[in-house]
This record gives structure tokens, sequence and C-alpha cells, in this order.
């Protein structure tokens, strides 16, 4: 059954709309784009240059798991202690703690939108990711692919939805597809460093997602918030911590909020009153954090993610509208 016709417990009807503008994505004589997607699984490329919409908005999910992904759980139930809970991410550091640690633990993470921010576990290390529908979860690219021609796909993927310490109140979900963009599995180039883990189950309508939105005008000064599960702290406990964009580039985001390794794929959100430009009414995120200090200014002051731009804006959407 194609995910089109599963995804009748949320905001379906949106996400229906706007994937029928998507096309297969062209080849000029220069080769692909960089924002061209790929999958581990081949499944169809669509375009990320037509123009679907700017915003999704969020949703904050039923906050009860049906009886159908009760079922799917990896580990056959709901709740209760995890064997996939690694001791520490295995991915290198890439993020930075900038002097005084502000990070704060997020408890309960059954609250909406904590419940929508998750623990990654694959053979990659560990990671975090976010819902932008009811079965994708977003996250960095390194955290699905290790970069560069002679990188490779996780495996093992497995996504925790509102992991706190060694319980998952929601089940854990095996990835049935994942997600980057050439720029980043080709480059390993940082400002393409972002992917998605389509799963098995639409546990999404349980926990709800973010919205997210994409616009061309300088984000500096925009709330920053980044909820993550940390590799310095306790395995499996999500933290947050909030700061301002305090630079913009056409493809990144940089802030002084405070992250260590296995934040990665953590989604940089503000929440957006009623009657928001672009996206309303709850969390928003306008970027994918990845990266701690290093190289030139704004970088060597800065954590910085990837921005969500229009292509990134269309690749999202078109993940979530795959069969």
């Amino acid at each position: 059954m194609s995910k089109q016709l599963r995804q009748i417990g949320g905001c379906a009807g949106v996400l229906m709309a706007v994937v029928a503008l998507a096309t297969v994505a062209p080849v000029t004589a220069q080769g692909p784009s960089r924002s061209t997607p790929v999958s581990n699984d081949g499944s169809m490329v669509l375009s990320p240059e037509v123009g679907l919409a700017v915003e999704m908005n969020p949703f904050r999910g039923t906050g009860v798991v049906s009886a159908v992904d009760r079922a799917l759980a990896v580990e056959g139930h709901v709740g209760g202690p995890d064997e996939m809970r690694p001791a520490a991410s295995k991915i290198p550091s890439r993020e930075t703690v900038l002097g005084f640690d502000s990070r704060q633990r997020v408890q309960p993470t059954t609250k909406y939108p904590q419940r929508a921010t998750a623990y990654i576990t694959s053979s990659i290390g560990s990671c975090t990711g976010w819902f932008a529908g009811p079965d994708l979860v977003v996250t960095a690219g390194h955290c699905v692919h290790t970069g560069g021609p002679g990188g490779s796909w996780a495996n093992n993927v497995v996504v925790h939805p509102g992991r706190n310490d060694a319980t998952s109140p929601y089940g854990s979900f095996a990835a049935q597809s994942l997600h980057s963009v050439i720029g980043w599995t080709n480059s390993s180039n940082e400002e393409y460093d972002y992917g998605a883990i389509n799963l098995t189950s639409n546990i999404g309508n349980t926990v709800g997602w973010y919205g997210y939105y994409w616009q061309t005008a300088s984000l500096d000064n925009a709330p920053a918030i980044i909820n993550g599960y940390p590799g310095d702290k306790a395995s499996g406990t999500q933290w947050v911590g909030a700061d301002k964009v305090r630079a913009t580039t056409t493809r990144q985001v940089f802030y002084k909020v405070d992250t260590f390794g296995g934040m990665s794929g953590s989604p940089m959100w503000e929440d957006r009153p009623i009657g928001s430009p672009f996206c309303a009414n709850g969390p928003c995120a306008f970027g994918i954090h990845a990266y701690g200090t290093h190289g030139a200014a704004p970088h060597n002051a800065n954590n910085h993610g990837t921005r969500i731009r229009q292509a990134v804006f269309n690749n999202i959407v078109n993940w979530v509208n795959l069969p």
C-alpha cells in the first residue's frame, strides 16, 4: 500500500497535495545538481528544483500508539529497556560546548515536540532526528551515509521517538529506506550534510512532527532552539539548548547553542505563534544541526548546520510522500 494511502492519521491532505508537482530530477551538461536526492534502496529520484510550497505546519500527534504501530515496534512492545542502546556515539564529535554548558535535560519526553525528537542508533553510531511526517525522520547526512565516493550507507538503523534514558515510550522502529543528496554522498560537502529515514511505521501520527519552512531572507537574530541526544550525557537522554542565529549563509545557519557529538541531525527550530508567515502555531524547523567550530569565520566561533532552503524543503516533502 502506498504511503499516500496510509497517511490518514495526520495532515495527509496537505502532504499529498504538494507532492503532485514533483518531477524527475533534470541532468544538465554539468551533471546532476548537488541537491539531487539519492536513496539506499534506489527510490525514485524527484526534483528538488520544482516549486512545491514554502511551509509545512507542525502537527502535535495523537499521543496514543495504535495497535498497528505497537505490533511494528522493533522490541515487540512499547516502553521498557532497549537492547539497541550503545554506550556512546561512535561518530567523532563534530559539535562543540562553547564555554559554560547551558544545555538542560528534557523530562518528560512524552510532551510535544520532545516526543517528535528521536534518538537514532545504527552501525555508524548514535544521532538525533526529528519527525517531518507520519513516517519520515530528518537527520544529518553523516548519520545515514558516511559521505564521499568511498562512503557507505548505515545499516541496522533504528529510530526511538522521545527516547528517555533506557525507555522508549512509543517503541523503536526500523528504517525502511535511507536518503541524502549527492552533495553529501559524492562529495562530503558539509553544506549538503542532511538526510532522512523512512520508517516501517506511521508512528509520526502518534508523536507528531515539527513544522518546517524555507525563505531566502536572512535568519539572523531569529531564536535558535536545539533538542538532541548528546554523547557526553547519559545515553539516550534528551537535552535542549537555546540561542539566536548569529550568521546566515545561503546553505548554512550559525549559532552558539551548546552541542556535542550525537546531537547531529537535531532540529534548529523556533516556536512560531498563530498567524506567523511561512510556518505557524508551534515548533518550526529552519535547519538541521550538524557541526561544531572549525575553519574560518563564521565557522570558527559557532556551531552550525544545514539551512532548509527551497531544494532541502522540496526533498523533505518528496521523501515524506515516497511509497
